[in-house]
């Protein structure tokens, strides 16, 4: 272990989506808990991550690079300016890069970017779940670093904004039951659950009682998609589009239950400690999202528990989303709400 003495500047690296950002804030907190002293930088390849984090106070600064879907070597390219900027201020005392990072991507970084020590994340199945193996790495530098520490970081400005945003929708901030729906269009390469089914769970709350209210999140192609939906009873409100991630999240921290298919808002849920009930097909549990009140439903199918590469990225069973029942949905959403074990 380096002495705080001896680290002037770390470099800590996760190039995933949001919801990657958020598995491996342990990390961010167990560095800042060591070397109090270092100017710390955030290296991401999400804008939603760089929203999310450009504020969090155990980091100095974000760095974006967005290397979309790129090919390998078209990744490293855009990584050139950033390496040459680092070396001309001297490079890094250490690079923590998060689990799932490209091997050769770690190189070429540590390489060109002149860090001095680096410190990866173990990748699963060595620990079962991305969050498990993060804070593992996270432990290195503070053994007390559990996965409790996962975090978002919730602002006051972003309270604000929830707040105004929930009272011009006649919902008061001191409502109590609050069901947040999450549709997601994040992942185009994953079947989604089909959003009339999703409507048809909110129904069955509704109709059995639920007194609060449901509100829909996410961005505004997502609100759009939902309000295409016929129903003959409409009892939620489209907030898809009007709230921003660390909104989201505020609105999310005082839910007391988030139903969402698979996607970045399914982490801040969790991260926020919002009792969530998710529905994941052709994702392996690796990528379950955190939170001790978490329930993950997914098709009880062999690819639905591998972990990438031994899977296919790209779904080739049509079908199998369509094991997954509403009343499935329905009664995991109903324990939870109900705390019914």
């Amino acid at each position: 272990m380096i002495s705080p003495n001896n680290v002037n500047r770390i470099l800590a690296v996760t190039i995933g989506g949001l919801g990657d950002a958020i598995l491996f804030s342990p990390v961010l907190r167990a560095l800042r808990f060591r070397y109090p002293q270092a100017e710390i930088e955030l290296l991401l390849a999400s804008r939603l991550a760089e929203l999310a984090f450009a504020k969090a106070s155990e980091i100095n600064r974000t760095i974006l690079i967005n290397i979309s879907q790129s090919l390998l070597p078209l990744r490293v390219a855009k990584f050139v300016p950033f390496a040459l900027r680092s070396r001309i201020y001297g490079g890094f005392d250490i690079g923590v890069f998060s689990t799932g990072l490209n091997p050769k991507l770690s190189v070429f970084l540590k390489s060109a970017a002149g860090i001095r020590n680096i410190s990866c994340a173990p990748n699963p199945p060595a620990y079962t779940t991305d969050l498990a193996c993060n804070v593992a790495l996270a432990q290195h530098f503070n053994i007390n670093i559990s996965e409790r520490d996962v975090f978002i970081p919730l602002t006051k400005e972003s309270r604000v904004e929830a707040k105004e945003v929930l009272e011009r929708h006649n919902i008061p901030w001191d409502e109590k039951k609050i069901i947040a729906v999450y549709p997601s269009t994040d992942l185009w390469h994953r079947p989604r659950w089909e959003l009339t089914k999703l409507k048809q769970v909110v129904m069955l709350l509704l109709k059995e009682g639920f007194e609060g209210k449901v509100v829909i999140i996410g961005s505004s192609k997502e609100g759009e998609e939902w309000d295409q939906i016929e129903a003959e009873q409409r009892g939620e409100i489209n907030l898809a589009g009007k709230l921003s991630i660390l909104g989201s999240a505020w609105l999310l921290k005082k839910s007391c239950l988030a139903l969402c298919n698979d996607g970045g808002l399914m982490h801040v849920a969790g991260a926020v400690g919002c009792p969530l009930v998710v529905i994941m097909p052709n994702a392996p549990l690796s990528y379950r999202p955190p939170g001790q009140k978490t329930v993950v439903i997914h098709p009880k199918l062999s690819c639905a528990d591998a972990c990438y590469p031994r899977r296919p990225k790209i779904c080739k069973i049509s079908n199998c989303i369509d094991k997954i029942t509403v009343e499935e949905v329905f009664q995991k959403c109903r324990n939870l709400l109900y705390d019914i074990n």
